[in-house]
Order: structure tokens, then C-alpha cells, then sequence
């Protein structure tokens, strides 16, 4: 039986671009929980970002993996966190910043609802493209801010082709970082060794629950690892292609709110002592 699901949060639980998770989300969220299976993100986003997307319900990111796996909570506390590096940070700015339409966005760990975020060596006008895009509220700076960051971006214009060259060259000067992109034109970086993949088994760990019983929803490059980790992996029908071809079954795209209607047949499914429909029959 399933005692755990996880969600992507961006083109995956709420369509790209939407500000909040709709109602259906968060009442099918509240099913799942109530029929005793417990509910959380697996995302890029940090704790702020979620208060404002779940309309400040923090019931439903209580446990899950924030931040791409730098940091995982259980009832409301973090078990695992990990910062980038300082020092890491300022030699991707040097690699890139010569790099036109690429530029570094950093969030400080110390955060609050604006979602403050820090953009280096580039223009207001630069910098608000990306504000819009995916709610953050930048300042721009000269050079990376001396403060504890728990995420870090690169702004990428142009190509998924371009969007590879910068990854490789970054990785390739600042080897203990990994860059992935979850949607066009952002690279998100983390820690080597580091992804939502492996703070799964920080969570499983805490929470007592075995990997056949989790099921995870996604649908971009950040999700691959985790998708590929676990057997109930779903991708949204909108997903990007590596994203499904590493899940195992397939629901509905995040403008249909095909994870809500997913929770809603694991809520169903559970109180009937029965496995979700949508995971009775594998897309591969």
C-alpha cells in the first residue's frame, strides 16, 4: 500500500507561471492525509515559496524535500540541510559572467514571504523577466553576497543547446557542484552529491516507510534522479521527455490537475485497501 506521496511543485502539481496551488489541490492534499497517507513536495522551492503556493495551509508541506534536496522536513522540522558553498558560488560568477543573457540568481537561507533573491552583475530590466516568471523579488548586485545561500540559479537565455554548454562549462571549472534544468531557461545548481533522489533516503529513513511504498509525481530535469529511484514514478502528461521516459506511469498535465485527480483516487483507493488505479498498469 502507499504510505507516502511526494509532488513536484512547478508544471507539476501547479501549471508554470500560477502563483498558487487551486483549491482542488489542496482539498485532495487534505483527503490524502486524512486517509492516513502522508503528503509532501519534492521541489525546488524553499519554505516561503511553498506558504504562498498552499495559501499559507503549511499542513501540506509539513514533511517532504524542499529546496532540491538541500533540505528535508518531517512534522515540521528539518532533519537535513546543506548550503552552497561561498566559494563555489563566486567561481560560477566568474565562469559565466562573461556569458551574455547568463547570469546567477542566489536565495539566502534566511528568507521571508517577499522571497527575496539576489541577482549578480546584472540589470533590473535583466533581472524582472525572470521575477515574473517564477516569483521571486531580486535586487541586483555587483558580486555574490557573503550570506548563507540555500539555492542558486543560473538565468539562462537562448537554447536548451546553449542552456547544455553553460551547464558543462560550469561543471566542468567548479567540479563539486551539479547544474540541472527543471524548465527552460534555469539551471538550477546544487551541491555534488546532493538532489532529491538521495534526501529520499533521509526522509524514508525518519519517516519508517520502505521505497515500494512511495509514490512520486514530476515532470522536469530535477526530477529524473528521484523518478528514475523509485517504481510508483509519474510524470505529467506535460512532461519533459527524459522526465517521462524515467517514470513508470503517466497521469494527466498540470493545467488538467492531473495530480489532483491522482490524490484524489489514492485517497479513495487507500480507504478501500486497494492500489490507485493509475498504478496498475505501467506507461513503459
Amino acid at each position: 500500500m502507499i504510505k507516502l506521496v511526494l509532488s513536484d511543485i512547478d508544471n507539476t502539481l501547479v501549471p508554470l507561471g500560477e502563483r498558487f496551488a487551486s483549491h482542488r489541490s489542496i482539498n485532495a492534499i487534505h483527503d490524502v492525509i486524512a486517509a492516513g497517507v502522508s503528503f509532501g513536495p519534492a521541489t525546488g522551492r524553499d519554505y516561503f515559496e511553498l506558504l504562498r503556493f498552499f495559501h499559507m495551509d503549511e499542513a501540506c508541506f509539513m514533511t517532504g524535500i524542499i529546496s532540491n534536496g538541500k533540505r528535508v522536513r518531517v512534522d515540521g522540522k528539518y532533519v537535513y540541510q546543506r548550503l552552497i558553498p561561498h566559494e563555489a558560488l563566486v567561481r560560477i560568477d566568474e565562469v559565466v559572467h562573461l556569458m551574455p543573457g547568463v547570469f546567477l540568481v542566489c536565495y539566502p537561507a534566511d528568507s521571508n514571504m517577499l522571497n527575496p533573491a539576489y541577482g549578480v552583475g546584472v540589470t533590473s530590466e535583466e533581472l524582472a523577466i525572470y521575477e515574473a516568471r517564477t516569483s521571486f523579488n531580486g535586487s541586483t548586485v555587483d558580486e555574490v553576497p557573503n550570506v548563507d545561500v540555500i539555492a542558486a540559479t543560473l538565468a539562462c537565455s537562448g537554447s536548451a543547446e546553449r542552456a547544455r554548454s553553460v551547464i558543462q562549462a560550469v561543471e566542468e571549472a567548479v567540479p563539486e557542484v551539479e547544474l540541472v534544468s527543471p524548465f527552460a531557461n534555469w539551471i538550477d545548481i546544487l551541491p555534488r552529491g546532493t538532489s532529491k533522489a538521495t534526501s529520499l533516503d533521509v526522509l524514508l529513513e525518519h519517516l519508517g516507510i520502505g521505497i515500494d511504498e512511495v509514490v512520486v509525481f514530476g515532470d522536469g530535469g530535477n526530477d529524473v534522479a528521484i523518478l528514475g529511484k523509485v517504481h510508483y514514478s509519474v510524470a505529467v502528461a506535460n512532461a519533459v521527455d527524459v522526465a517521462k521516459e524515467a517514470a513508470n506511469f503517466q497521469v494527466g498535465a498540470a493545467a488538467d490537475e492531473g495530480v489532483a485527480e491522482a490524490l484524489e483516487e489514492i485517497a479513495r483507493a487507500t480507504r478501500a485497501g486497494e492500489m490507485p488505479a493509475f498504478l496498475t498498469k505501467e506507461d513503459q
